[in-house]
């Protein structure tokens, strides 16, 4: 049974993508669902909080874009550039489904043109999207409808035009067809990267003497750490190990507080 979620961000439209997908009528395919919020500090906590506890096999980002001049039916997108601190991620191309575009990540609603810069599209969650799955090592895919132009149109959000743009402009029937020839030619190379951190955790665990119960509060706050500190976790480990456990675990999700800061 392959494993796929679907993530995007308002619970308004998911019944439209849920719809399209259940037409398909696939077999050997259980698809999950999540709301996360607008904002890439929202997909980042709820994304997180959601893949510590449950395993996939790969994850969709279907949600809506505004645009600048240009419009498209939808992108796939395949570089996100965060618009706070400039910083560019490059999302792994698995699947030639659509137009390769970049796209401009935002905590904050963009209606001046000029803070785009060289962007024609740009959306609020792809950078945490693509940080918590990197973080994951799980396949991932970005697609994003344009609806608003930048301007007044992305103040006043048009939702009948999202849920129209989300029901008509994408091919679900040959995405999935992509999808699940991508998951049946790579499948074992991702769980053995998804592995390799399962591993790690061991020998971290190992190290402090963890509980089972530690064990698992730990996990949760290593993948944590590795999609909001984007950095080793052997670094952070070697200043701290000498720590107790509980102080270990008590300091190391203080730390990663400083990276919420909005």
């Amino acid at each position: 049974m392959k494993k796929i979620l679907i993530v995007w961000a308002l619970s308004r439209e998911i019944n439209i993508v849920k719809e399209e997908i259940k037409k398909l009528e696939l077999i050997n395919i259980k698809t999950s669902f999540l709301t996360t919020w607008m904002g890439n500090y929202n997909m980042i906590i709820n994304l997180t909080r959601f893949l510590e506890n449950h395993d996939f096999d790969l994850v969709l980002n279907i949600w809506v874009c505004w645009y600048l001049e240009e419009n498209k039916k939808f992108i796939q997108v395949g570089r996100v550039k965060n618009n706070s601190n400039n910083k560019e991620l490059i999302i792994p191309k698995i699947i030639n489904f659509w137009d390769i575009e970049s796209i401009l990540s935002s905590e904050k609603i963009i209606s001046d043109k000029t803070m785009l810069w060289e962007e024609t599209f740009v959306d609020m969650e792809s950078y945490g999207f693509e940080m918590v799955c990197d973080s994951f090592s799980i396949p991932r895919i970005i697609l994003k409808v344009p609806v608003d132009k930048v301007w007044v149109e992305t103040v006043n959000f048009d939702f009948q035009k999202a849920e129209n743009n989300l029901r008509n402009n994408l091919d679900y029937k040959d995405l999935f067809i992509k999808i699940i020839e991508y998951i049946d030619n790579h499948f074992q190379i991702w769980k053995w990267k998804y592995n390799i951190h399962h591993s790690e955790i061991d020998v971290f665990s190992n190290h402090l003497w963890f509980t089972f119960s530690e064990k698992e509060i730990f996990k949760r706050l290593y993948f944590r750490y590795l999609a909001l500190v984007n950095k080793d976790f052997g670094i952070y480990f070697e200043s701290h190990k000498e720590e107790v456990k509980k102080t270990f675990l008590h300091n190391l999700e203080k730390f990663m507080e400083d990276y919420l800061v909005r």
